[in-house]
């Protein structure tokens, strides 16, 4: 089996499987109870947080526990615009955003919030200039990715808080890591964002888990009601399994992150290159070469993304069209609409995502499968 699907999902690493197991049967208690139990899942949960928190340069008291990246970004843009309503309506975002962003943004644009888009080039990385034209006294809220999900591009998150803060002190920055996290260095001493999300499954953590960094002195309102679990931000039992299996995946991939990067590299570039050299003028490049180097997209002229992730399926390689979280609806990503991809190249829109797990002899054996299906399909 070939697994080029890791910006979908990762595999779990086998110490954070066994580990979750072992909790889910012998510290099952909840957190929230008073006898020892309880005690002891609330110590495993807050070691874990603890942990987590170091990951990013953070305190402790800043990391609000979620079920994963979406309910991460839905609590930072519905929560933050909620806190500043009073002080004005308009936010900015760029186009290019995961759908977990867009759709919580298109909701409050209903609502009566102002929604302004930033320019992008023709990878989506953000205009620096726009953003700052863009900015006003009354703007309350900026949402932008770290790295972008489907093309693999590193937005300039820091230079656009430095800019936000220089404008509009007040306006909260809010940073989508989900894909960032854990192959690029987060600092939010140096970053300077008052909300950013992240998943545990991107990081070969468990499903169902995330977390939202909220600096301190951050208002936000809360979007979910009940007991008033994390500091009364985010109500439910909290996953004591998922997120100790969450912070021990992220201390396992810390110590691997340059090697894994590495690699990483030099799987994209292996795979690029044999690409290149069997599909030539056939071939398009999505992604920008400064790109992630777990990310690599392409198009291939003439054919329907779909029938050939079928086609490789087969042959047990493993890819995808684009983001997990639309690749079921028959529509163009929204991606490479922003960027302005051509219709007849982006139907055949690939998406190659790796990890330190995979190797040069897979990229070439996928090429290959690649160019075969690609031939029978044009025959």
């Amino acid at each position: 089996m070939i697994y080029f699907d890791n910006s979908a999902t990762t595999k779990p690493y086998k110490e954070v499987v066994e580990l979750v197991s072992r909790l889910m049967l012998e510290e099952f208690g909840n957190s929230s109870s008073l006898h020892v139990l309880g005690i002891r899942a609330e110590r495993i949960l807050e070691n874990s947080r603890k942990s987590l928190a170091e990951s990013i340069k953070a305190q402790p008291d800043e990391i609000v526990f979620t079920s994963g990246g979406t309910e991460s970004v839905n609590m930072a843009i519905k929560g933050g615009c909620e806190a500043m309503k009073r002080t004005g309506k308009h936010i900015l975002t760029s186009p290019v955003e995961h759908d977990a962003a867009l759709e919580s943004l298109k909701l409050l644009q209903g609502m009566g919030f102002e929604l302004e888009i930033i320019s992008v080039d023709e990878f989506g990385r953000i205009d620096l200039e726009d953003l700052e034209r863009k900015l006003r006294k009354d703007t309350i809220f900026v949402n932008i990715m770290a790295v972008n999900n489907e093309l693999g591009t590193i937005e300039p998150v820091t230079e656009a808080a430095q800019i936000i803060k220089q404008t509009n002190p007040a306006a909260l920055f809010h940073v989508d890591a989900v894909q960032a996290y854990g192959k690029l260095s987060i600092n939010v001493k140096s970053l300077k964002a008052d909300l950013i999300s992240f998943s545990s499954h991107k990081v070969h953590g468990p499903k169902g888990v995330g977390m939202l960094y909220v600096r301190q002195g951050t208002r936000l309102h809360p979007i979910l009601s009940g007991g008033g679990h994390e500091r009364k931000l985010r109500s439910g039992t909290v996953n004591v399994p998922g997120i100790a299996g969450f912070s021990l995946a992220v201390s396992l991939k810390m110590q691997r992150m340059a090697e894994d990067q590495a690699r990483c590299q030099k799987v994209r570039e292996r795979l690029l290159s044999e690409l290149d050299s069997r599909l030539g003028l056939r071939l398009r490049v999505n992604s920008p070469e400064d790109g992630i180097a777990n990310i690599l997209n392409i198009s291939l002229e003439g054919v329907k993304a779909e029938v050939l992730l079928h086609l490789l399926e087969m042959k047990e390689i493993y890819i995808s069209s684009g983001s997990a979280c639309h690749s079921k609806r028959d529509t163009t990503s929204h991606v490479l609409k922003a960027v302005g991809i051509p219709p007849v190249w982006a139907e055949g829109a690939l998406r190659f995502s790796f990890c330190g797990d995979n190797t040069e002899e897979e990229a070439e054996s996928c090429a290959m499968a690649l160019e075969e299906a690609y031939n029978t399909l044009k025959r």
